[in-house]
């Protein structure tokens, strides 16, 4: 996957897309990319995680996601 974390969180929006295994999972909406990323249950503490918010406050997890894919290809 040649996408770039700019390119995912710069004016995007994530909508929650569902809970499964211990993962919260969300979708980047806004742009072409469709690109799905988890976070970790574990990972959350005490966070609020709304059904929809601006992607670049979960860019963390983005992040995580996207090195996961590259470093798989």
């Amino acid at each position: 996957m040649n996408t770039s974390l700019k390119t995912l969180v710069k004016g995007t929006n994530a909508e929650f897309v569902c809970y499964r295994d211990g993962d919260l999972w969300y979708r980047v909406t806004g742009t072409s990319i469709n690109f799905e990323f988890p976070i970790p249950i574990s990972d959350t503490g005490t966070g609020i995680f709304p059904a929809s918010l601006k992607a670049i406050t979960l860019m963390r997890w983005i992040r995580k996601h996207l090195d996961r894919i590259e470093n798989y290809e």
